[in-house]
This record gives structure tokens, C-alpha cells and sequence, in this order.
């Protein structure tokens, strides 16, 4: 345990003026009094560090000890020996946290042999320029959907000084480096249910030539490419609970791209030997063809949704049938056809159909080619049901038969994409993905707003110690 004493805190400010500007002084004058406080704590800290590796404090003698090695190193003799430190003074640095920039003084170690000791602090990182809690604000901006340009404004603001946009840019895509180490993380609750679709963006990619810029630097000449993200959501359907459990970038939604989606899931632990007893999709080619070779003996629910959407796109319109009138037409249908879903069993739901595709063949023959097409498939949940229900497990059918719960997550995701416009490296795509994931994963745990990135700095960490 680090025991830190920051002393007292007076505040001086003269009552005078109006109210706004007695406020704000007084506002003034608790930040300067916050940072006074931050350094000393910072200062503090490096000093209890420095005592630890010591063992003894400030003009305290030598004890006779058995030889040991330390973290701190000599530069000059390589010594790791505590015993053969002494402290050396303090020198200057700034360090810019989310109370706004600090003059610290880090403590020197020096060796009797009149070498520099690097000393690796736990407060510090080396050459670190910005603190970690600031770096924690700068990516929980980030991934609440904020620009580097609006960060870089706030983060000028509270320094009262400029970072660069490459500066903010390398700490956010510091979110990459836990991409590989989630993906290879075996998943220890498996999902009975994984609902799979995918999200397009727009990402820069090299095209093997360079140019010269206007300083005669040599740049590689990038395309912009309109690429798929394939996602898998994992669903527990008796307590409702939903998580991201794999993503991958496509070139296309083609069998290649929804192979290594599925595969991934494989290598996490995603069996139907763990528990997994059914997939949800649109109903993809590739997919239909990547499901067969990964996971041909689990059962496959085709979308509803995706299913009425497309039945929506093949309605004819009566003759004279325009604006509301139009769109009122297609919703009658569309709940007409919507009802064939929602009866209490399967033997209903066909019954249904029936009668439904009895009524509407003559004057709809295109939407109802469409609705018979793969209806068998859209049927699944029925049978996912009864044997969740036979081991004494109630699964709603909303949780089932539809991957529309996705499709309402990438509405949040897609707001987070639109907003950067295009990406310029898979790697900035891979951090903005990252923290889509662990924020709606914190957002579902009650997690506060601004302590969401906790886990993604832990995460950091973690990855930091083991690679």
C-alpha cells in the first residue's frame, strides 16, 4: 500500500465583483489548488517507489543485505543491486493529465560506480508525455463517437496547450493491440444462440504504388474500398443477455469471408458440443455455404425480418396507388404476412401460410414466390423452442427467429462509422471496433459513462505483460 499525505488546502479568493465573476474565480482557483495536489501526489508516489527499491529512506544508512537484483538498472556497469544506488537529486519534466499540465520532479538514482540508473516507475512510463487517466478520457471520447479534431479541442482546452492529431490518433489506436488477444480469448459462457450479419464501411487501402507529396516525401498511394464487417452476436436467450463474440473483416460477403467469422467462433470454443444450438441469419449464399462446412449440425434459423424485407421490396402496387396510400397498402400486407410468425406452434404457423399464400397468389404471385421461398428455414425456432422447453428453459421466440436485434446495434455502430467517414488502416478500424464492443458490453452492466474505458486500459495492461 502507496500512503501518500497531500498536507492541507486553503483557498484565498476576494469577494468581490459580480456572482459570475466571484464564480469564477473560485472555479479558478480549484483547479490551480487540483493540480497543486495532483503533482504533489504524482511526486509522492515516484518518492514511495524510490524508497521501496531502496529500502531505506532519505539519509538513512546502508543495511548490510545479501546481494539481490532489482527493476532499476545501472546504464553504465549494468548493476542491478539495490545496495549499490544512491539518490541523485530530481530533475524537470511536464506531464499533461485530465487536470491539466504538471511540472514534476522524478527522482534520480545514481550507481557507485558513477553510472545513471534507469529506473522503471510504476507512476511513469518512460518518455510517457501524456498520463494514463488522460489517455483514458482521450479513447472513452473516442469511442463515445467524437472526432480526434473535437478531442483535440477539449484536450487543448484543459492543457491550456496544443497535442497533435498523430499524438491522439497513436493513443487510440492503441485499442488495436487487444483485437488478436480478444479474438484468441476461449469464450467461457457459450451463447446458445448466435445471431451473424454484417455492416459496410469504407476503408483506405495501399494500391502498391507510391508519390511524392508536396515536401518530396514518399506516400503510398491508397483506394478507398467498400468492405464488409461480418459480426457474430452471441444471445442467452433465458436472461436476455447479448455480447459480440466475434468479428471479422470481409472482402465481400462471400463463403471465403463468412468461413473465417465462423471459424473464429470455433477457435473460441463456440461448439454445439459447449452448447450452442442455433444460428440466426439473412440467408447469404456465402453464408449458407460457409454454415455447411463449419457448422453443419447446428440448426439454422433464416431472419424473419430480413424475410418480410423482402417480401416488402416484391409487393406490387395497385394501380393508382401512391404516397400514403402506397405505403399503407404495403403495411397491410407486410402485418398480414407478419402473422404467420407469431402463431403458438409450428403446425399454426403453416396452416397460415397456407391460407395466406391461398389469398394473396393471384394478385401478389412475386411476393409470394418470395415468402415460399426457404420458409421452411424461417420455421427452426419452432423446434429450438420445444427442446429448450423439453430440459425445463423458456426462450422467447423474439430472441429466436430474428437477427433485428443486431441490426439495432449497428445502429449505434454505424453512427460511430459514418461520423469517421472512411478509415485509412485496418488498424484504426480495429480500435473503433473494439471500443464499440466493450462499451455496449459496459453499457449493459451498468457500468458509468465515464468508467466504461476502465476495462479497456486493464485490457491494455494485460497485453502489455504477456505479449
Amino acid at each position: 500500500m502507496a500512503i501518500v499525505h497531500v498536507g492541507t488546502l486553503t483557498l484565498q479568493v476576494k469577494d468581490i465583483g459580480t456572482r459570475r465573476e466571484f464564480v469564477e474565480r473560485l472555479i479558478e482557483e480549484i483547479e490551480e489548488q487540483v493540480r497543486k495536489v495532483a503533482t504533489r501526489c504524482i511526486e509522492e508516489a515516484l518518492e514511495v517507489e524510490v524508497n521501496r527499491l531502496l529500502r531505506r529512506g532519505w539519509y538513512e544508512r546502508r543495511r548490510q543485505k545479501r546481494k539481490r537484483r532489482s527493476r532499476a538498472r545501472c546504464r553504465q556497469c549494468g548493476s542491478q543491486d539495490p545496495q549499490h544506488f544512491r539518490r541523485d537529486g530530481h530533475y524537470t519534466r511536464y506531464l499533461d493529465t485530465s487536470w491539466g499540465r504538471l511540472r514534476i520532479s522524478v527522482p534520480q538514482l545514481e550507481c557507485i560506480c558513477g553510472g545513471w540508473v534507469q529506473m522503471p516507475f510504476k507512476t511513469l512510463r518512460r518518455r510517457q508525455r501524456i498520463w494514463d487517466d488522460l489517455e483514458g478520457e482521450i479513447r472513452a471520447r473516442s469511442g463515445w463517437g467524437m472526432s480526434l479534431r473535437w478531442i483535440k479541442e477539449w484536450v487543448d482546452d484543459r492543457l491550456r496547450s496544443s497535442v497533435g492529431l498523430r499524438t491522439l490518433n497513436r493513443c487510440v489506436r492503441e485499442m488495436a493491440e487487444l483485437v488478436l488477444p480478444w479474438q484468441d480469448q476461449r469464450v467461457e459462457r457459450v451463447p446458445p444462440v448466435v445471431r451473424v450479419d454484417g455492416i459496410w464501411i469504407t476503408l483506405m487501402l495501399p494500391t502498391g504504388e507510391v508519390k511524392a507529396d508536396r515536401l518530396g516525401r514518399q506516400r503510398p498511394v491508397k483506394r478507398a474500398h467498400k468492405l464488409p464487417v461480418l459480426v457474430a452476436q452471441g444471445v442467452w436467450p433465458a436472461s436476455g443477455r447479448q455480447e459480440v463474440v466475434a468479428w471479422v473483416l470481409g472482402r465481400a460477403e462471400d463463403e471465403a469471408s463468412w468461413e473465417a467469422l465462423l471459424t473464429q467462433m470455433w477457435e473460441r470454443g463456440i461448439e454445439p458440443a459447449r452448447g450452442l444450438c442455433l444460428l440466426v441469419g439473412d440467408g447469404a449464399a456465402g453464408l449458407e455455404a460457409a454454415r455447411r462446412t463449419v457448422y453443419w449440425d447446428v440448426a439454422f434459423q433464416r431472419c424473419v425480418f430480413h424475410k418480410l424485407r423482402n417480401i416488402w421490396r416484391d409487393i406490387l402496387l395497385p394501380e393508382g396507388a401512391e404516397g400514403k396510400a402506397a405505403r399503407a397498402y404495403r403495411r397491410r400486407f407486410i402485418r398480414s404476412a407478419a402473422r404467420i410468425w407469431q402463431a403458438v406452434d409450428e403446425t399454426q404457423a403453416r396452416r397460415l401460410q397456407r391460407q395466406f399464400c391461398r389469398k394473396w397468389e393471384a394478385e401478389q404471385p412475386t411476393a409470394v414466390a418470395t415468402l415460399q421461398r426457404d420458409f421452411d428455414a424461417t420455421l427452426t425456432f419452432y423446434r429450438v423452442q420445444t427442446q429448450a422447453a423439453q430440459r425445463g428453459q423458456r426462450w422467447p421466440a423474439r430472441q429466436l427467429r430474428t437477427n433485428s436485434p443486431l441490426e439495432r446495434e449497428f445502429r449505434t455502430c454505424r453512427r460511430r462509422l459514418r461520423s469517421a467517414v472512411l478509415f485509412h488502416s485496418p488498424a484504426g478500424l480495429a480500435a473503433t471496433l473494439h471500443q464499440w464492443i466493450v462499451r455496449r458490453a459496459a453499457s449493459r452492466t451498468g457500468a458509468l459513462p465515464r468508467q466504461w474505458h476502465l476495462s479497456l486500459e486493464r485490457a491494455l495492461a494485460d497485453a502489455a505483460r504477456f505479449s
